[in-house]
């Protein structure tokens, strides 16, 4: 079995007081640069792998000293500019930071397709750091496959279903749940011919559990109730193609999942009164939609899961993909606007 690297082990090789070594292998501005540099360089060549499991202990049985645990990193497929016009995503990553703060962690952001970034290069980069824990940011602008990292050194966490390519544990927003609730609230509110608008791109984003969702409730409805949804590329979502599936299908309600604004407008410039003759809702409330009813998707809880489940993942020293992988998934709930009728007295 081979030998277990302590801190004393790189301190020796390094030629510094072992304490000197622990606080360069996590990158404490005390240390100075160079010494960082040689304390790390140790490190490498004695393969020292950084134990978070025992850090997160050591932090639970201290944590009325508010000892620091680790970094837990939050790879990221956007600029950092970005984030400043995603209020979304800015709301997961504000109740990730905070969660993480209180489990004695910090959250730290690593843009895995920057220029010159590798999956390869940030598996060493964050080893390097003795970073375990890995949250992984959805997909943006667009679903797809995220870069492999060095999987067996890491705790990893996916957000939502936009990456496509990793067998992953995720904290995921319950799309099933949401179109239930929506449609629920619709009727009860008193529309009976309720629709759907969803851009093919949002389908694989939710990982089709929203058509899905809406579909088999269709097939509950009367015969003379059910309405098939309008679901094209965004960029064929026109008013033209509105106005059309309005009609033929006879719609008195609309649930919007993308464009909210865009399609709200569309509905008013060809007539139809909000909300007495047409209910509109969202099935995803966010950025300037303060006066549209919908389902609050309740980002920051799953900026918290994601956080909550890495931890765990690190108390048990669970590391790489796994075979069978677990979803947690957050409820939203429904938010009463004037883009629909008032409920029924």
């Amino acid at each position: 079995m081979a030998k277990h690297v302590t801190l004393r082990d790189i301190a020796k090789v390094a030629g510094v007081h072992f304490t000197t070594a622990g606080l360069a292998l996590r990158n404490d501005p005390r240390v100075i640069p160079a010494t960082a540099a040689k304390v790390q360089a140790a490190a490498r060549e004695l393969g020292y792998t950084h134990d978070a499991m025992l850090s997160a202990l050591s932090a639970y049985r201290h944590r009325n000293t508010r000892k620091f645990a680790g970094v837990i990193a939050y790879v990221v497929t956007y600029a950092p500019d970005a984030l400043t016009s995603n209020i979304t995503e800015q709301t997961v990553v504000e109740a990730a930071t905070a969660q993480a703060l209180s489990l004695n962690f910090q959250l730290e952001s690593f843009q895995i397709n920057a220029p010159g970034m590798t999956g390869e290069r940030m598996s060493r980069l964050l080893r390097a750091r003795g970073i375990q824990g890995v949250i992984l940011s959805p997909r943006l602008p667009t679903p797809g496959p995220m870069p492999d990292l060095d999987w067996p050194h890491f705790s990893p966490v996916a957000l939502g279903f936009s990456i496509t390519n990793l067998t992953i544990h995720r904290v995921c927003t319950y799309h099933t749940h949401n179109m239930r609730l929506c449609l629920g609230q619709m009727r009860a509110h008193g529309y009976r011919r309720v629709g759907l608008v969803l851009p093919r791109e949002i389908y694989e984003r939710s990982r089709g559990h929203v058509l899905g969702a809406y579909m088999a409730e269709q097939c509950l409805l009367p015969d003379d109730e059910r309405v098939a949804p309008l679901f094209l590329p965004s960029a064929q979502i026109t008013k033209a193609a509105v106005g059309k599936w309005l009609r033929d299908q006879r719609i008195d309600g609309v649930i919007l999942s993308a464009m909210p604004l865009e399609v709200l407008q569309f509905i008013r410039e060809l007539g139809y009164g909000v909300p007495d003759e047409m209910g509109v809702a969202l099935i995803s409330l966010f950025g300037k939609t303060a006066h549209l009813a919908g389902i609050d998707e309740r980002m920051r809880l799953l900026g918290e899961g994601a956080v909550d489940a890495v931890v765990a993942m690190i108390s048990r020293n669970e590391k790489g993909l796994p075979v069978h992988p677990h979803y947690t998934l957050i409820e939203g709930s429904w938010v009463e606007r004037p883009s629909v009728r008032p409920l029924p007295a």
